[in-house]
Parts: structure tokens; sequence; C-alpha cells
């Protein structure tokens, strides 16, 4: 069953929305928005038919299919939620507009969360962006009520020179991050050589975390916004708002904090964690007889992201543990 909506009793006390997208969630949600619904809209507001799947019209607006991060669909049984920038329109009106706008949220303090995985399908040529952006008032795109952008991704705007280049410089692009840190960490991103064209670097999905903390005290409507122009596909995937567990830091240490979200957990377990500089980490998982469940070293970077999927642990506690040379934090996550 669908997890869509969000704050009801299926809910535990620290998570507020969980939407994992292993079933389509379409059925459940408006096409339009009034302003006040209470359940969430995929909303389609350019209404310009896409030219993203081959041989077949492009369901408009956001439509569930399998994880593109993957060259054969048949590799994986997760899913998630895509759209579709590649419009069957003259530019400058291919100007694509989707809203996945969640169902009013209250926020009951400063400790709360949003984490997320997505990709952009095609990069760094025709490199898909998007905004997560915020409303107090209302869930109406046209009433000017989503005035807060908390995330932006970077959309390429267009060629400076070689066309096919994998360089970054060979375009221009908005302002945003841009997927896979540039396209330095190769957890988020491989070669493509498939394309007749040219290859192409093609997505996996990236955990991504911002604070809730401005909205404490408040109910909020929140939305995915694909704007991207002309370009190709995202997926947005294992949408999460949590509380945040921090924990205990073991002095001297370089790591201003570690957190461990979407605690206790079902399924997904997102860590956020920012050192004082650029560190390699490691990051150790045991479960309460001592066995090694994850490991993973990570580069050197000063602020890492990581999402885990625990749908086939036990249920039970486990202790994480992340390493730096000069320090070590330590919490615990709750599989139920």
């Amino acid at each position: 069953m669908s997890t869509v909506s969000a704050q009801s009793g299926f809910f535990l006390p620290d998570t507020l929305v969980q939407e994992y997208f292993q079933e389509d969630p379409t059925p459940s949600m408006l096409f339009i928005p009034s302003g006040n619904d209470n359940v969430w809209v995929n909303f389609d507001s350019d209404q310009a038919p896409g030219l993203c799947v081959a041989d077949d019209d492009t369901p408009q607006g956001w439509y569930w299919e399998s994880d593109l991060g993957f060259i054969n669909p048949d590799e994986t049984d997760n899913f998630a939620f895509t759209s579709c920038s590649f419009l069957d329109l003259p530019s400058p009106q291919s100007h694509n507009h989707n809203w996945l706008i969640i169902s009013p949220i209250f926020i009951p303090d400063t400790t709360y969360w949003l984490c997320w995985r997505s990709l952009a399908f095609q990069g760094p040529m025709y490199l898909d962006g998007y905004k997560v952006v915020v409303s107090r008032a209302s869930n109406d795109p046209f009433s000017g009520d989503f005035t807060d952008t908390i995330f932006q991704a970077a959309q390429m705007i267009s060629p400076v020179s070689t066309i096919g280049s994998l360089q970054l410089s060979a375009y221009n692009y908005s302002p945003g991050y841009i997927h896979a840190n540039g396209y330095t960490n190769t957890d988020y991103f491989f070669l493509d050589e498939t394309n007749p064209t040219a290859p192409f670097y093609r997505g996996r999905l990236e955990p991504h975390t911002v604070s809730l903390k401005d909205y404490a005290g408040q109910t909020i409507y929140l939305a995915f916004l694909h704007d991207s122009e002309d370009d190709n596909l995202i997926q947005v995937d294992d949408i999460l708002i949590s509380n945040n567990l921090t924990t205990g830091v073991a002095a001297p240490s370089d790591i201003r904090d570690f957190r461990i979200l979407g605690n206790p957990s079902r399924q997904n377990a997102y860590f956020s964690w920012s050192l004082q500089t650029a560190q390699e980490t490691r990051l150790d998982i045991v479960n309460q007889n001592g066995q090694l469940m994850l490991e993973k070293t990570f580069a050197r970077q000063q602020e890492q992201q990581f999402h885990a999927n625990i749908r086939a642990w036990e249920p039970g506690i486990y202790y994480c543990t992340l390493q730096t040379p000069n320090g070590r934090a330590t919490g615990r996550l709750v599989k139920i």
C-alpha cells in the first residue's frame, strides 16, 4: 500500500512523511490543486506533451517508472517518480513545469529534516534541474505562495563548445547543485555508451537532506518542481520528513555533526555529516550481535550524505560508527 498521504496514524511519531514509490502513487493524487488540498498533488502546469519515451507518448506530469540508474531496468526492483522536460513545443515555449506537491505538514520543532534521493538521467549535456520549494499559505502554484526555495539543482542552459563533451566547462548551467558533486562522485553516475550519438553520464539516485528548522511550529506545503527547459528526465525517490537524531561525538574530533534520519525505520535510513576539514571517512554499522551489516568508505569531503536501504535487515537496534583519521561519532539506528 502506498504511503503517499502524510501524517496519518500509519507513521511513527518522529516520521511525518515517507514515500518510497514502490507502488504507483498516482491513483491517490489530485491532478489540479485547489489551494488547500489535504492530499498530494501531481500538477502538470505546462500541459505540453513529452517526448522522453521512445515510440510512445510520455505521461504528462510526474509518472511512476523503474529506477533509471540502471541500463537494464530488469536489474532493479526499485521504482521512483519521473518527470520529462523534453517537450513537444518549440523554444522558448518549451519550459517544463511539473509540480509534485506534498499534502500539508505541521513541523513540530527545529529537529525535522527533509530527505530524498534524485537523479538527472543525462549529463553533463541535457542535465535536468529542479527545485524544492515551500509555501506557508496554499498549494496553488499560481498564488505566488511558494516563496522559499530550499534546494536547487542546476540545469544545462546551453553548450559553449563541443556538443556531446563530458566536460562541465563545455556548457553553461543555471545556479544550483550539479548532480554527483559536479560528476566527481562516481557512486551516483556512470558512463553510458549505448547512445548512438555520443556517450553521456547517466545518473544514479543521490541522497539529499535539508533542515526544516525555519518552519518549526508552522504548517507548510512542500513541492518538487521540475522546471527544466528542453533537457531530458529526472527522478525522485524515498521522500522522508523525519526527526533528527544527533549522536554523541567523542572529543577531540574533527566531526562537527553526525545525523541519522528516518529513525526508527522500516525501509530507509539517511546519514548526514560534516567535518571541520575535508577528510576520508568510513561508516560501519553492526547489529546487536556484532555482525557487520554495512561498511563503506567515502572520499575526502567536508560534507557527506548517504542513503541505506535496510528493508532486508532484521528488526532490532543497529550501532553506527562514523570514523575519520581524527575522531569518531556513534549512534543507534532502530529497524522495526
